[in-house]
């Protein structure tokens, strides 16, 4: 404590020098004051003073004692009281100083830590800026997080954290008038007064309305009243996307929405992301879903996936190249009904991504920047115990007398990951401006694998012209550049020579991977074993002298107007560029297996690809009252236009060895290939609903497209209509006290999807001496396209003043018109012709159920997610006669995958994911079949092993926060379905699995009734060659999995705790695959080679699957 006596200047100064000096002193010591730190016990401290005639200064002192707070004043003020007496116990400090003032000419002033003695009519004192701190609760009491905070005369605001905590500081002294308001209820103004000291404000908001105007985001970007729409409509906020960060944020929705599976590719950080939702329906066409930004489509940026034995490469999506940071929500419709105004582009469901704005207020600035760690999740299970056979990759030598040392994960890296980001949004009430740029700088698990992405973003939304038109203005570049990213499959794959190496060998000294040829002058592949028949080569050659790399820049641009005509109906019109360019070199150096490089010099292919998209649209919006009735519809008119260019060259190194040009290439055996295509989309279409007293809602859209697809078909349009209805039930009828809110809502609609281009009017190929090729299948004048008819019905509950939320949706629907390519017999005078046949069945629920409220003083957010999916071809190619050759065809069943003795078949009967596979040879008493020596036969025929869908998806995701801290966790799981592992299956053929040593350790495989020769037994039924992957019906393991996907711990200082610039600080740990609960297949059945429809549950040398643990801190200013 401190005590504080001024004294005036000396006389003759002046009286007003000493007045202004006086003001200065006060001010510079509330100032002082203001920021010393004193305890605030003082003002609820019993004070007890029992003296007889004693000066005030001897009173001030026992105050200042025993308050601990100081006093300040000028001594001159008491120099003539004179003595006092004073007589209190337990006395408040107020009491105290209203006793011992009593009669004087004095008064006082309390602030945080000083006590103020000044003369009643001295001058008015001059207080700092101050802060106002509040909470904003719902009537149930429950925090309201992301209110806007408002003070209307300074035009100052800011919004609720999760707790409903808000602060305002820099405030000066006065009245105001503070707004509050917040989605789902009524918009409050209170009345305040800032004086000397911080102020809190409780707020307590009432539901506004019945919170009917919770909004959410539909086709189109049209925002409509949750309780008005007729589908299943799933939100998720930016901040659930950015709590556990992945480079492509799409796997972020992962066990957080129903009906969508979601699977990330094998190829590592860049990789693609497969979402399905309500399953699979095309047999032939795209079945990923669409994905929307701002209102307009996006272009598909899926590149070549891997198939097959040999792999490929997976260059990514193109979703995969936004920053989360942008994203303020995702809309995901999961439905036909919720997507058919987006016609044949989103047959497939859509995901509707809203980016952030500016916001009206202060300048703010927000910094996140994060480091993650990689590792492998699961891997195949290899022995350490048994030898390998001299001169041989066998690993079936003698069991050794200390366990080999070698171990796969041994050759993988740490993987790490840093984002920076940074976000500035500023605004007044008529124009706000938002800019962002974010780095992301990783390395894969797979050395020499690296991922470098960088995006800049800016938008600016102004009102003009009386506040009538609105003007919207964005821009987004991207740059990124990915090196080796990781192959499944035998080509260039490091991981099958790491895998099958031989327990015997040191495989470190392969890591010096190449020699000096004194007869070449210069280093060659080192590598003594050979291909051993899967093209296999030293894994630290493929890593290093099999380089491949890709190059994107994208740029889009956007702008969007609206014209407010009245305050009823308004036009508008929105036009975006999206230009992507895309590079591709692969570089393979001399000594490289011939086979994939093309010569002994090496090969080189350079290609690049431009992908541009221009979309168009224009709307005529109106949202109007009659009485008891709403109407709100919109017409409109879009355009899409995709071109793409690509052109590219490659070979094998003609006269200088690894020399990687254009100008090397042997061009007597490679010529230029270029690709132009060019499709356009027009359409028309119409969304109308009416609604009755806001509880009873009629919606219809229907929307025409005319594609360039069906250019030279007899029918070039096709329409989509769609029809649903949605009534609140709460409002209707007397329910039950906990049910706070009830909504059943059904629709029906009809969308297609878009057959591919030139399948009507084909292209002539050019052969590599350019003469024109021939057109060897029949053009398709009669093609129609994809036509999914569905229905939905389901309901929206909420229990207990809506702190309990529970959503159930059931769905049928029928995919029509698949394209058949049928085989004619020889001599009809082309390959093959078109038939639109076939019908698809998908069938299954969705449902959520979730909390918001609190137990004791934690908030809690539980919210599970259930999937359930039956997707069933009801026909294939019934039989259909050939007009033009009179040829009857019928066909049941096409084998639309293979790989060695695994194959993906379409059947009558079936569904989409059947797996078939060669087993064991039986007889006809059921026993297994045997050769002349006893041992096994592989059957010839494939059988039905099951299928890679699920039976259902589960996802559990829970949050928690206390005080400042915060915890979130997220467990999924995946019941049913199969895989196959030929990994396995080779690596036992090797001797290298734990499978393989155990079964020696029990002296044999107990087969028929007696034990075998562990090594026979396996040459037999596993894989022994690259063309072989042996009966792999034994190698199919249940895909059920259970995970701990994500798990987040979070600490946020406030800005009460921090520099009055920040706002607050976060820091956050976060894990994402962190523990494997349940597993019985040797990898990660989720992970995937490829994110087409098929290749899928099988696994050949796939890449592992990442487990990642890291930091970020996030810096709000």
């Amino acid at each position: 404590m401190y005590l504080f006596v001024l004294r005036k200047t000396a006389p003759g100064r002046g009286a007003l020098l000493t007045k202004l000096l006086w003001i200065m002193r006060l001010t510079t010591i509330l100032l002082l004051a203001g920021i010393l730190h004193v305890s605030a016990k003082g003002f609820s401290q019993k004070i007890t003073l029992s003296q007889k005639n004693i000066p005030l200064s001897k009173v001030f002192a026992a105050i200042q004692q025993q308050s601990g707070l100081s006093m300040l004043y000028d001594n001159k003020l008491i120099r003539h009281s004179g003595n006092i007496d004073i007589d209190v116990k337990d006395a408040t400090l107020e009491n105290v100083l209203n006793e011992c003032l009593k009669d004087q000419p004095l008064t006082y002033v309390i602030t945080k830590s000083i006590i103020i003695i000044r003369k009643k009519a001295d001058f008015p004192l001059v207080f700092p800026p101050q802060i106002i701190t509040g909470q904003v609760l719902d009537a149930a009491g429950d925090p309201v997080p992301g209110a806007t905070i408002f003070i209307k005369e300074l035009k100052k605001g800011t919004q609720t954290n999760v707790k409903g905590e808000f602060t305002l500081q820099g405030i000066a002294p006065g009245n105001y008038t503070l707004v509050i308001s917040s989605i789902g209820f009524d918009a409050q103004e209170k009345t305040i007064k800032v004086g000397s000291e911080t102020l809190t404000v409780p707020v307590i908001l009432k539901a506004g309305v019945s919170k009917l105007q919770e909004m959410v985001v539909t086709a189109l970007g049209i925002q409509k009243s949750s309780r008005s729409v007729t589908y299943n409509v799933q939100t998720i906020s930016g901040k659930e996307v950015n709590t556990v960060k992945d480079p492509s944020f799409i796997n972020s929705l992962t066990g957080k929405v129903a009906g969508v599976t979601i699977n990330s590719s094998t190829s590592g950080i860049g990789g693609s992301t497969r979402v399905i939702m309500r399953g699979v329906k095309s047999l032939f066409y795209n079945n990923n879903a669409l994905y929307v930004v701002d209102g307009i489509p996006l272009p598909n940026l899926f590149t070549g996936q891997p198939s097959g034995l040999f792999g490929g490469s997976d260059g990514g999506d193109g979703i995969a190249n936004f920053n989360p940071e942008d994203i303020e929500s995702m809309s995901v419709l999961t439905g036909a009904s919720a997507a058919a105004l987006y016609g044949s582009q989103a047959a497939n469901g859509a995901i509707i991504i809203t980016t952030r704005k500016g916001e009206v207020g202060n300048t703010r600035v927000n910094f996140s920047s994060g480091a993650t760690m990689y590792k492998p999740f699961v891997l195949p299970q290899t022995q350490t115990t048994y030898g390998s056979v001299p001169g041989s990759f066998l690993s079936w030598g003698p069991k050794l007398q200390q366990p080999f040392n070698y171990q796969p994960k041994d050759f993988f890296q740490t993987g790490t990951n840093f984002t920076n980001s940074i976000d500035v949004s500023t605004g007044s009430e008529r124009s706000q401006t938002y800019v962002s740029a974010a780095a992301v700088n990783a390395k894969g698990i797979i050395p020499n694998n690296t991922f470098h992405r960088y995006n800049f973003s800016a938008r600016n939304t102004s009102e003009l012209y009386k506040d009538k038109l609105t003007l919207d203005v964005g821009a987004m570049y991207l740059t990124q550049e990915q090196q080796n990213p990781p192959r499944p499959g035998q080509y260039f794959n490091p991981l099958l020579p790491v895998y099958l190496f031989p327990r015997g060998d040191t495989i470190s000294k392969y890591q010096d991977f190449e020699r000096f040829d004194p007869n070449r002058n210069f280093s060659t592949q080192y590598w003594p074993y050979g291909d051993l028949g899967f093209q296999a080569q030293n894994p630290w050659w493929i890593i290093n002298r099999n380089m491949f790399n890709t190059k994107r820049d994208r740029f889009m641009g956007s702008l969007a107007l609206k014209y407010n005509i009245n305050s009823w109906l308004n036009v508008s019109g929105r036009v975006k560029l999206d230009n992507t360019n895309d590079t591709y070199d692969s570089d393979l150096y001399a000594t490289t297996i011939k086979l994939l490089a093309g010569g002994d010099n090496g090969g080189y292919t350079h290609s690049t690809t431009n992908t541009k998209q221009v979309y168009a649209d224009v709307l005529l919006n109106m949202n109007k009252q009659f009485n008891d009735f709403n109407v709100m519809a919109t017409l409109g008119s879009s355009i899409v236009d995709n071109k793409i260019n690509g052109i590219g060259q490659g070979g094998k190194l003609l006269m200088v060895p690894n020399f990687f040009s254009l100008t090397n290439i042997d061009a007597a055996n490679s010529r230029p290939t270029q690709t132009l295509s060019r499709d356009q989309t027009q359409a028309i279409f119409f969304s109308g609903q009416l609604g009755y007293k806001n509880r009873l809602f009629l919606e219809v859209t229907a929307r025409n497209d005319w594609s360039s697809a069906l250019a030279y078909a007899t029918k070039s349009s096709f329409f989509y209509p769609s029809v649903g209805l949605s009534g609140v039930i709460s409002d209707m009828l007397h329910l039950p006290a906990f049910i706070s809110y009830a909504k059943l809502r059904t629709s029906y609609s009809g969308v297609g999807n878009a057959p591919p281009i030139y399948l009507t009017n084909p292209t002539y190929p050019i052969s590599a001496n350019g003469t024109p090729g021939t057109i060897t299948t029949r053009p398709f004048s009669g093609l129609q396209p994809e036509k999914t008819t569905s229905y939905e019905a389901g309901a929206d509950l909420r229990f207990s003043k809506d702190r309990i939320h529970f959503s159930l949706t059931y769905y049928n629907a029928n995919t029509r018109n698949q394209t058949f390519t049928v085989t004619p017999s020889a001599g009809v005078g082309v390959s093959g012709y078109y038939v639109n046949a076939g019908k698809v069945q998908n069938k299954g629920i969705e449902a959520s159920l979730g909390f918001n409220g609190y137990v004791g003083n934690v908030s809690w957010n539980p919210n599970v997610t259930f999937t359930l999916n039956r997707n069933k071809i009801l026909e294939m190619l019934p039989a259909f006669t050939d007009p033009y050759t009179g040829v009857t065809v019928k066909q049941d069943s096409l084998v639309a995958a293979s790989a060695g003795s695994y194959e993906m078949k379409l059947a009558k009967g079936g569904s989409t994911g059947d797996i078939y596979a060669q087993g064991l040879e039986k007889d006809a008493n059921g026993n297994y079949a045997t050769d002349n020596k006893g041992f096994p036969v592989i059957s010839k025929s494939f059988d039905k092993i099951g299928s890679t869908n699920p039976d259902f998806n589960l996802g559990i995701n829970n949050s928690f926060g206390y005080k400042n801290f915060s915890l979130s966790f997220l467990i999924d799981a995946r019941v049913g379905g199969k895989v196959i592992s030929a990994t396995q299956s080779i690596m036992d053929f090797y001797g290298v699995s734990t499978a393989s040593a155990d079964a020696r350790d029990k002296g044999g495989v107990f087969f028929n009734g007696k034990q075998v020769d562990a090594q026979t037994y396996y040459s037999k039924v596993a894989g022994a060659s690259g063309g072989s992957t042996g009966a792999m019906a034994l190698y199919t393991y249940s895909a059920t999995n259970v995970r701990l996907r994500e798990l987040s711990i979070g600490y946020t200082l406030p800005g009460s705790a921090l520099n009055y610039k920040v706002r607050s600080i976060k820091f956050s740990l976060i894990a994402r695959n962190l523990w494997m609960i349940y597993n019985n297949a040797p990898y990660d059945p989720e992970s995937v080679a490829a994110t087409g429809t098929f290749f899928q549950g099988f696994d050949y040398f796939n890449p592992p699957s990442l487990k990642n643990i890291g930091a970020s801190i996030k810096v709000s200013f």
